[in-house]
């Protein structure tokens, strides 16, 4: 109890300095392709970096601007899931680019 009355308002009362506003960082400044239909064999390496990086499965699919149902594909890989991985990623791919 070494302070003062006026030390004390004092640090209650200066402003502290507001915390930046940060944005999340789009796909596109990430480097995806935005005019430009992507491969799915040089996807799937950039899924398997992301999530050795320590990214989850709806982290990557933001990122990589895909679909949950097909990082998750590229993540278990089990027999039970029966989707035309290829199909639906080139379907896709059409979308995003806006050829479809």
């Amino acid at each position: 109890m070494s302070e003062t009355t006026e030390e004390l308002l004092t640090s209650v009362t200066e402003p502290a300095a507001a915390p930046k506003a940060s944005r999340k960082k789009t796909a596109k400044q990430e480097g995806v392709p935005s005019d430009a239909i992507r491969n799915w064999q040089d996807v799937v390496p950039q899924i398997r970096e992301l999530k050795e990086a320590g990214a989850t499965v709806p982290e990557i699919a933001e990122k990589l601007q895909l679909s949950y149902v097909l990082v998750n594909q590229v993540m278990v890989q089990s027999y039970k899931m029966t989707v035309d991985t290829i199909g639906v990623f080139e379907r896709q791919e059409k979308v995003r680019v806006g050829i479809e």
